[in-house]
């Protein structure tokens, strides 16, 4: 693939029977100023892009993890997916169909994509009790007509993630955050459907709470066949869980490569000092340095590649020109001058 030649296809390029597709997905937002106080003050509008061309693909039963710094588009990424956000472009494709930028989704898709949001609690109605927030997808999606047969499917589905059915009838707040977690991963699970998007599902809870959940969303993804986008900060959790692994950086996919290949051989100098700063055994009684330098602004974006004035590789062409992805041997992405030019860190 040339370097000036914008990518068409996702990578790692999907099989035959991928689930979900996402074909240069960018969302740009408009945060500017009231329109009276931009003409007074004879201010611009002011446009971030949250995310920039980002194209890859999940199989069918397969985890692709999302990770990198706060406010890098991974969770844009995640509610666009959604249906909660319209992408500004791009084309988003699940099973098959094209779903709508518009976010008018057939019954369908809505019923086949659910999501796992960060916060249970703020995720749950606190006016409901709990068998109404699991229940109402079984009534709005038609899976049962009464509401005696919806209280026994959600029994069903509070058993099915370690609760009771007599929690059934209490309310979000007379429980713990990893109790409220399993509530939300339930009430996801009532639609039946095939895929499921994580925005950090475990980083509001206790440590001890943490591999509980995530364990179980394991053994459900195996029962129930699912499809995983899951979103992280953290490279120990991700490492986990997911298959594939795509690094972002300020709205933009830097590498998409398998797993093993990439906590193994990362590629990009970005993804490189991320693993550095994971903790491991073998680095007991060594400092080890944080990530310098700070996340540039998305209002002002660095011109050429945004990473280069963080970067210790970069040069004047990574200053000027932006690198698009390269495609990689054995399957997987990046987009990196200094890959290209084979230069690499100490």
């Amino acid at each position: 693939m040339s370097a000036h030649t914008r990518a068409e296809t996702p990578a790692v390029t999907p099989p035959d029977e991928a689930l979900v597709v996402v074909r240069n997905l960018t969302k740009t937002f408009d945060v500017s100023a009231p329109l009276v106080t931009r003409v007074v003050e004879r201010r611009p509008r002011q446009m971030i892009k949250a995310v920039a061309d980002v194209s890859f693909g999940i199989a069918r039963g397969r985890t692709l993890g999302l990770v990198g710094e706060s406010g890098c588009g991974k969770s844009t990424v995640a509610r666009c997916l959604a249906g909660l956000v319209a992408p500004s472009e791009g084309e988003l494709n699940f099973a098959g169909h094209v779903l709508e930028v518009s976010g008018a989704w057939d019954s369908g898709s809505r019923r086949g994509i659910q999501m796992i949001f960060q916060d249970p609690y703020a995720s749950l109605n606190p006016r409901w009790r709990v068998e109404r927030s699991v229940g109402d997808p079984l009534l709005a999606f038609g899976i049962v007509e009464t509401r005696a047969e919806m209280r026994r499917h959600v029994a069903g589905l509070l058993e099915e993630v370690g609760l009771a059915e007599s929690d059934g009838r209490r309310y979000p707040h007379e429980f713990s955050g990893g109790q409220r977690q399993r509530i939300a991963i339930a009430r996801a699970l009532a639609s039946n459907p095939e895929f499921l998007i994580c925005d950090e599902p475990t980083s509001a809870l206790d440590v001890s709470v943490q591999a509980q959940i995530l364990n179980l969303m394991r053994r459900l993804q195996r029962e129930h066949h699912l499809t995983f986008l899951f979103i992280s900060h953290n490279l120990a959790v991700i490492d986990h869980m997911a298959d594939d692994v795509g690094v972002m950086y300020l709205g933009r996919l830097v590498e998409l490569q398998p797993k093993d290949a990439l906590f193994s051989a990362p590629r990009h100098p970005y993804t490189q000092l991320l693993i550095k700063t994971v903790p491991n055994v073998d680095a007991i009684g060594r400092t080890s340095a944080p990530l310098s330098g700070e996340v540039p602004n998305p209002m002002d974006p660095p011109s050429g590649c945004a990473f280069h004035p963080r970067c210790p590789l970069a040069t004047d062409r990574c200053r000027n020109e932006r690198p698009l992805p390269l495609p990689l041997a054995g399957g997987g992405q990046v987009a990196c001058h200094a890959v290209e030019d084979h230069r690499t860190l100490t």
